[in-house]
């Protein structure tokens, strides 16, 4: 088929949670399986900001956003009711921290944190995975000591340009990238400081969408399901279609970052409120504005 008869087709347009990168293979690979097949048109708009899937749901300019599971459970301000279709993606994450922000948090100074976004929620969980991070070594951190700013999602250029550390990080990708050039600094995941992990990526959608649009969704995961099976199948394939969809250049570490993200691709996608049960409970617990008992059960029903 053609590009211009690509919009013939039904559409499901998805906006990710950032910029394309190699988390979300399956959705590329989906759009190409979905497109030769002449079944769907699934278009993948990136967004301005970490948030702006939401809007443009509640807008009806998407059908479906990509986020953190943290996101989908937290309260928003639009009004949209979220509905979860599942992991296709679940890795290790946290923060980016340098060996020399780690001496000073020991001495008693005080670090800066880039992060994609800053907020009460997630500048708290920060605080909290580096302070449980530190207990465990014996020593006292104190949440003012560590003062996140919001500095864009590229966390390697953040580091570089002397940041103490980075927040949100991804083991598969800048985990990958730091070790490939050898930044002296630690990735120290969620669970390193006792905070239930949720460093993955949810499928998330208006539960109240039309029988069509939820027909289209269906139809989405199911390529899904399809397209984790043959990119696992296939590491040298999955090689070649970043790259044609990225339009970067091979290198040994979009190799590692890619084979290092095929073994954390989750199948099949569907809802799975045991999943996210412990970030959900642990969120509420610690003062966090998130969904109340009922609307959890709902997202993942």
């Amino acid at each position: 088929m053609t590009a211009s008869t690509f919009t013939s087709l039904p559409t499901v347009r998805i906006a990710l949670e950032w910029y394309l990168n190699p988390d979300h293979l399956p959705l590329l690979h989906a759009q190409a399986a979905a497109r030769r097949d002449g079944a769907l048109n699934i278009e993948l708009v990136v967004p301005d900001d970490h948030y702006d899937g939401f809007a443009a749901l509640a807008e009806g300019e998407v059908e479906a956003v990509v986020n953190e599971p943290l996101h989908l459970i937290e309260k928003h301000e639009e009004e949209v009711a979220l509905q979860s279709l599942g992991t296709f993606f679940h890795t290790d994450g946290g923060v980016l921290i340098t060996h020399a922000a780690q001496a000073m948090l020991k001495a008693g100074g005080s670090i800066r944190v880039a992060s994609p976004v800053s907020n009460p929620v997630t500048d708290g969980l920060c605080q909290n995975i580096l302070i449980g991070w530190m207990r465990k070594q014996s020593i006292t951190v104190k949440p003012e000591q560590i003062s996140v700013y919001e500095a864009g999602f590229d966390h390697i250029d953040n580091l570089q340009k002397g940041a103490d550390a980075a927040w949100l990080a991804f083991a598969n990708i800048e985990g990958v990238h730091a070790k490939l050039l050898g930044l002296p600094l630690d990735l120290c995941r969620t669970s390193d400081g006792d905070v239930p992990g949720f460093s993955a990526l949810e499928l998330i959608v208006d539960r109240n969408a039309d029988a069509t649009t939820k027909n289209n969704l269906q139809t989405l995961v199911q390529y899904l399901d399809k397209s984790v099976v043959a990119l696992k199948a296939d590491a040298n394939a999955a090689l070649e279609l970043w790259y044609s969809a990225s339009g970067e250049t091979p290198s040994d570490l979009t190799h590692a970052m890619v084979n290092d993200t095929l073994t954390r691709f989750v199948a099949p996608v569907k809802a799975d409120a045991a999943r996210w049960q412990p970030i959900w409970d642990y969120m509420r617990t610690h003062g966090s504005d998130v969904v109340d008992a009922p609307t959890f059960a709902e997202i993942f029903r």
